[in-house]
């Protein structure tokens, strides 16, 4: 490969990262900032990142309705976010690698909405 090519090769992977930060930024701002359940959808992240949990364990770690967990941990896995770590009613929902790695973008986004001051310390 000559010089040229890998050095377009860089530059176009470095053009869709940066194209995932931005879609992925706007993704959480809809998802987090911009809709009712925001809040909620943000405690289950966190509580996820701290270590996988099934929607039961959820519900009652986040002390809310079986049902609540559910609907959200829907729209999570479906946007990408989440991840199901294996099939049946018992299996483990975990935060995506995608998210994981550019946690720091949710962290940014949260302080922009001001729910920040809800856990200062997880980062």
């Amino acid at each position: 490969m000559s010089k040229v090519n890998a050095y377009k090769l860089l530059i176009n992977s470095e053009l869709i990262m940066a194209n995932y930060d931005k879609d992925l930024k706007r993704l959480l701002i809809w998802l987090i900032g911009g809709s009712r359940g925001g809040l909620m959808r943000y405690r289950i992240l966190e509580a996820l990142r701290k270590r996988p949990m099934n929607p039961n364990q959820l519900a009652k770690y986040l002390n809310v309705n079986y049902r609540t967990v559910l609907y959200h941990l829907e729209i999570l896995e479906r946007n990408g976010l989440i991840v199901k770590a294996g099939e049946g009613y018992g299996a483990p929902y975990l935060v995506s690698d995608e998210l994981n790695n550019k946690w720091s973008i949710l962290v940014d986004i949260i302080r922009m909405i001001g729910l920040r001051e809800l856990n200062e310390g997880d980062e």
